[in-house]
């Protein structure tokens, strides 16, 4: 009896404040919006690493998940065992763990090999009102009392990718030595709802359907990384931000499995191994897939004439001849941005298109409306420079 009182308080609440009539309409409303949009079940194939074929050159498509929490941090309750379950039940190749930086989780962080999947050691650390991504962080840092460019200069000297998390929160952009920023944030995305949609949408609708009602562009921090690349090249991905620990009137939302199934980054790399996907994450040779609406299993995004080839991160010079083209798994959505605007957009499996012009040129891709794939950019620039 209890519990079942303690399920109808906020339905009481929200009575008192908008009426049931409103509300019904409105839960109404929000099913039908849901399942107009509902996603197929994930379909997410085991490949094993050795029948892994090139995408382009020598470069295979590793898919993995970026900014993890366990035991490790004071904010989490995840059990290792149950992330490294996780890992293998979604056929992730790599997961980047980010504890909250202290010498225990350096220490005793998840590394290495797990079945195939390799895990990376890396760290979060809470500066300038955002948070820094230490990514293959080998030693403890005592940030405690250091700025935020000290630091990044403690991570560059143990040759750790270093991106900036929270990057609508940050406040100290003069800094230097960031290698990229985390466009999107699962955390962020859930916590920018309206609050009546988003305790009407876990009450009502299964995790799966509730996460496809409340995933959207991250529009804000979208504008911010194409301002940061007008300058120099800098590297987005995507966020996990997992942590086992959202528990509503009972439910667990965002295990890790759930999560795993969400948001990924692929990176383009030669091998898994640390230092391969170390390298390509610094070049940007990465897309981010939102995979609960599809799973992913290629995608390309590249610029080349007759004597240069560039793909995602790289930086090429503009020609005459100077093509781009777009490869997708199935037909979508494309957007093909150009300092920040969209340029040129289309519905196909395949695009290609003339690129006269410099400029930061990368990808958007949207099933029904909705985030699907979205691409680092491809660094276009004046053949005198």
């Amino acid at each position: 009896m209890a519990s079942g009182l303690l399920t109808l308080a906020p339905l009481f609440a929200l009575h008192l404040r908008y009426g049931w009539t409103s509300l019904t309409l409105l839960w109404s409303g929000l099913l039908l919006f849901g399942c107009a949009s509902l996603p197929l079940p994930p379909t997410i194939p085991h490949v094993p690493l050795k029948e892994r074929h090139p995408v382009l050159g020598e470069y295979k498509d590793y898919r993995g998940v970026i900014h993890c929490h366990s035991s490790l941090s004071h904010d989490s309750p995840g059990r290792i065992e149950d992330i490294i379950a996780a890992a293998q039940a979604t056929s992730l190749d790599f997961v980047v763990m980010t504890d909250h930086l202290t010498p225990e989780a350096i220490a005793h962080g998840l590394m290495g090999w797990q079945g195939e999947t390799l895990f990376v050691l890396g760290a979060e650390i809470s500066k300038a009102k955002g948070s820094l991504l230490g990514i293959g962080i080998k030693r403890f840092i005592e940030a405690k009392g250091k700025s935020t460019q000290e630091v990044l200069d403690a991570l560059q000297a143990q040759d750790a990718v270093a991106i900036i998390a929270y990057p609508e929160r940050f406040t100290d952009w003069e800094v230097s030595g960031f290698e990229g920023v985390e466009v999107y944030n699962v955390k962020s995305d859930i916590q920018d709802e309206p609050k009546l949609g988003l305790i009407l949408s876990l009450l009502f609708f299964p995790p799966r359907l509730a996460a496809a009602r409340l995933i959207d562009r991250p529009g804000e921090k979208l504008a911010m990384w194409d301002k940061l690349c007008r300058s120099r090249p800098v590297v987005g991905i995507a966020g996990t931000n997992a942590h086992d620990n959202v528990r509503f009137l009972g439910r667990t939302f965002g295990t890790y499995q759930q999560l795993f199934q969400l948001v990924t980054n692929h990176i383009l790399a030669r091998n898994l191994s640390e230092g391969d996907l170390l390298l390509a994450l610094r070049a940007g040779h990465v897309y981010m897939t939102f995979d609960l609406f599809g799973y992913v299993p290629f995608f390309l995004f590249s610029v080349a004439d007759d004597h240069q080839q560039a793909i995602m991160g790289d930086v090429i010079s503009v020609s005459p001849w100077l093509q781009g083209e777009v490869r997708l798994p199935e037909r979508a959505d494309i957007h093909v941005l150009k300092d920040g605007s969209v340029w040129k957009r289309d519905t196909a499996l395949r695009l290609r298109f003339p690129i006269a012009e410099a400029g930061v040129y990368r990808v958007e891709v949207y099933k029904r409306g909705k985030p699907w794939i979205f691409s680092n950019p491809i660094y276009v620039v004046s053949s005198s420079l």
